[in-house]
């Protein structure tokens, strides 16, 4: 398991330096005894390869070995490092879903890691040496396979458009819809090895694309990844987006139809519709700051996590956020159902729901955020978790910093259009005045 992750990102070549990654890599390499292995995988994008090499570098320079495991999806990455090396520690570099001049590296470990210290280097005779691993690929396929129905899948055999964002999801998923029968459409499914791919992330311009593909061939279903295979968007039969709140309605429900009286977790920008969908069927809701999901569902030994944007872990498979699981799991709930997605999505409560970002300085963030408790505590139920959160009878309010970006994000949600307006209204007067 992965309790804790830390994401470091900024502009190549700038911010994200090799002189800067090689040293980063030095010390995550010192939190372990020297012998001991880390795992490192990258994206298929050219910035991420050479970051990816300071890092392990730096890693070698510590006396810890290497095993790369190349281009590969942050899940294929992570089950490899628990079930085939059983190690403590992996580092993936991507593209950021931000900014194209930017990588992403995430540090996923079984404890905390301090990046605040001095890097330390081994004598030249004791330096790490790197590992290439081969099979990590159909270990993960043959894994994901065993923890679905593939005899329901292949019984029906739908028809799906797949978009993977030309990222390191290419080689996995078309080739385990493959196995399951299923009759694929490929967008966006070729390394490219340009400098960012042209959608990082979902966006509505590439999900688009998917729908009116799904819509021009008649597919039962549309899905488009990210570049490093831990974020998914669902398309019903008609090319219609699927919230991401319905989306972890519908798994959800099925977790908690395997597993009675489970726990559920989500952040606190989760749906009333959520809530409700928990407490039908049997389970226990846990709502946890933003960036905390995974060491909830991990830590609540939960039968099902999951966040915006597109964002699932399913503790019975590995407990990592996982997109190429997500859409095989989604096959099967559809399947097992003999329901279109469309039908799945109609069964859960959806409530008319915005956000919107205000501009805020990280350093004025704190101060903000305080003047906002004081202010909204007033009209609701308080929840501090991350931000300030208000629960009303009908309707919510949540704002709370943006981690990387100066700015506040706002988050609303009311059981009717004209409450929803008039809350929207009052926060951005509000807000003008902080």
């Amino acid at each position: 398991m992965s309790l804790y992750i830390k994401e470091i990102r900024g502009v190549v070549n700038s911010e994200i330096s090799n002189e800067f990654t090689s040293n980063l890599g030095n010390v995550i390499g010192n939190f372990l005894t020297p012998g001991k292995e880390i795992v490192v995988g990258r994206d298929s994008n050219k910035q991420s390869q050479m970051i990816k090499r300071s890092i392990t570098a730096g890693i070698l320079a510590a006396g810890i070995n290497v095993i790369d495991f190349g281009v590969a999806p942050i899940p294929a990455v992570h089950h490899g490092a628990k079930n085939i090396y059983n190690v403590d520690v992996m580092v993936t570099v991507s593209a950021s879903h931000l900014h194209a001049d930017e990588v992403a590296i995430k540090i996923f470990s079984d404890y905390e890691i301090s990046l605040e210290r001095h890097a330390e280097k081994v004598p030249w005779d004791r330096i790490g040496q790197t590992l290439y691993t081969q099979n990590h690929m159909m270990d993960y396929i043959d894994s994901a396979l065993k923890h679905v129905d593939t005899d329901v899948v292949k019984n029906l055999a739908p028809k799906i458009v797949v978009d993977c964002a030309n990222g390191s999801t290419v080689t996995f998923l078309p080739k385990i819809l493959g196995k399951l029968g299923c009759e694929t459409i490929l967008l966006g499914c070729q390394h490219t090895g340009a400098s960012a791919s042209k959608f990082a992330d979902p966006t509505p311009q590439s999900v688009s694309l998917v729908s009116n593909l799904v819509k021009a061939v008649g597919a039962d279903m549309g899905i488009a990844l990210d570049n490093d295979g831990d974020r998914i968007v669902f398309t019903d039969e008609n090319g219609k987006i699927i919230k991401d709140q319905t989306v972890l309605g519908i798994f959800a429900r099925e977790a908690l139809l395997e597993n009675p009286k489970g726990y559920v977790v989500s952040s606190v920008v989760t749906s009333m519709s959520m809530d409700e969908v928990v407490s039908k069927y049997g389970g226990r809701i846990i709502k946890t700051p933003v960036d905390f999901v995974l060491k909830g569902t991990v830590q609540n030994k939960a039968v099902f996590g999951g966040d915006e944007p597109g964002m699932y872990v399913f503790p019975e498979f590995q407990e990592c956020f996982d997109a190429i699981f997500s859409a095989v799991k989604m096959l099967e709930i559809m399947c097992r159902y003999n329901k279109p997605l469309s039908k799945l999505a109609e069964d859960l409560p959806e409530y008319p729901r915005t956000m919107f970002s205000v501009k805020c300085e990280h350093e004025s963030k704190e101060k903000t955020i305080q003047d906002l408790k004081e202010k909204m505590g007033r009209i609701g139920t308080l929840n501090t978790v991350d931000g300030v959160r208000i629960d009303m009878e009908d309707s919510f309010i949540l704002v709370r910093p943006s981690r990387f970006e100066p700015l506040l994000r706002v988050y609303i949600e009311a059981r009717s259009p004209e409450k929803l307006q008039k809350l929207r209204s009052m926060m951005e007067e509000m807000l003008s005045s902080v």
